[in-house]
């Protein structure tokens, strides 16, 4: 029985550290990436979210600073629209091996990673990773709650770095879940979102220098700046 007991815990120990070992090599493929700006057009199409495509501008600084900004009220599904290589840190997360296949012809790994510290709304996420380009073709946040995330991601390269072009997301969300997706509750009168989200990366600006005071709120009458 101990022998048994060995066996599957360095098999484990083995899953895991196969798992860490894509996650090392994106992190070290995009080290370079300082920061980036970028204009996305987002195209709902839920029947839950009656709206036009939005634009907007959207900044990213490395690890994990982001904002967006536009002229007009926007909703931006931030949980898989938005893109941050630097995501998935091996402290923050037990990673697992699922299998090896192939996608859409390129040779492909499925991983799961379980955050060290789960709750109600993040209990974890499936990737499926381009073992030949280091890229994540697809993020399915692990079904939680009565919701359902997928992200499918193509790329274009700007700068030499693989950036989004095209994020397709699949969204099943109960009504009025807290946290991370409040914003298609505006106006939704509780409403389930079931549906798609297209969001439209281009006119890339790479390390070109985004300041930090770009994450800052301004300050107004009654209110204090805050960092995002």
């Amino acid at each position: 029985m101990a022998g048994i007991f060995f066996l599957l815990s360095t098999g484990l120990i083995q899953a895991q550290e196969d798992a860490f070992r894509y996650l090392d090599s994106i992190e070290k493929k995009y080290s370079g990436l300082k920061d980036y700006m970028a204009d996305v057009n987002v195209h709902f199409d839920i029947e839950a979210l009656k709206a036009p495509d939005m634009q907007a501008t959207l900044y990213f600084k490395a690890p994990d600073k982001m904002k967006v900004e536009s002229k007009r009220i926007f909703f931006f599904p931030k949980e898989g629209g938005f893109f941050n290589p630097f995501l998935f840190k091996k402290k923050n997360f037990e990673a697992r091996l699922v299998e090896r296949s192939i996608y859409e012809g390129r040779k492909t790994v499925k991983l799961k990673l379980i955050p060290m510290n789960p709750d109600a709304f993040n209990k974890g996420s499936g990737l499926t990773i381009d073992v030949d380009r280091n890229v994540i073709r697809e993020i399915k946040i692990l079904p939680s709650e009565g919701r359902e995330i997928t992200a499918v991601i193509d790329y274009g390269v700007f700068d030499g770095f693989d950036l989004p072009v095209h994020i397709h997301l699949q969204l099943d969300i109960p009504p009025s879940e807290p946290g991370g997706t409040r914003e298609f509750q505006l106006g939704q009168g509780g409403k389930r979102i079931n549906g798609r989200v297209e969001i439209t990366y281009s006119n890339y600006k790479v390390n070109s220098g985004v300041s930090d005071d770009i994450f800052t709120e301004k300050e107004f009458p009654g209110s204090k700046s805050r960092p995002r």
